[in-house]
């Protein structure tokens, strides 16, 4: 069984200037938008979630990588491109979304005493568009690695933590927010736009 298939040079470079885009993003978020402020509830559920999501990046990232296509072959540009659009397209949801939250914004599920529920931005299509964006970013990694099956194998575990991150936010911005929090759930779809 083919486990990878052949990459090229360019597709990996597209997929590194993709994930350094993320990167810079999620540091300026942590260190300009992180100041200290009073908890008002939190998840460590979450955490659970966080992990599952992260052991399907390590499975889909997981095994050899075959750079074997010449850099203008016609595989290689394909890949390089869908891999740009894709990726490009994760790393401008997460920072739009990112630069929406400020403050909001936390690797684990919390709000703060002065939570904002945000509904500007990609925010007013889709409640989750960082989850969006990750889900884009592990496509990007599976296609810019030519990993196709550990794709399939790590999507799993994604799909699961993402579910259970989802469900602990929106728990806590039910019991903050309400009746606003439940018309934004009817009115905006998670996380395909215009799709109910």
């Amino acid at each position: 069984m083919i486990w990878h298939q052949p990459v090229g040079v360019p597709q990996l470079a597209a997929f590194a200037l993709v994930l350094t885009a993320g990167a810079i993003t999620l540091i300026r978020t942590f260190v300009r938008d992180h100041e200290p402020a009073a908890v008002g509830r939190s998840s460590g559920r979450s955490r659970l979630g966080i992990a599952l999501q992260a052991l399907g990046f390590v499975l889909t990232a997981s095994g050899p990588i075959d750079v074997a296509l010449p850099w203008s072959s016609a595989g290689s540009l394909v890949s390089t491109f869908v891999v740009a659009l894709i990726g490009g397209t994760a790393a401008w949801l997460f920072r739009a979304a990112a630069a929406e939250m400020g403050g909001n914004w936390s690797i684990v599920a919390r709000t703060r005493a002065d939570h904002q529920l945000v509904r500007a931005g990609p925010f007013a299509i889709i409640r989750h568009p960082i989850y969006l964006a990750m889900w884009l970013y592990l496509f990007s990694l599976g296609i810019a690695f030519g990993h196709w099956l550990t794709l399939l194998i790590g999507l799993p575990f994604f799909l699961a933590g993402t579910r259970i991150r989802v469900r602990e936010e929106e728990k806590l911005l039910r019991a903050q927010f309400g009746e606003d929090h439940a018309r934004y759930v009817r009115e905006v779809p998670a996380f395909i736009p215009y799709i109910r």
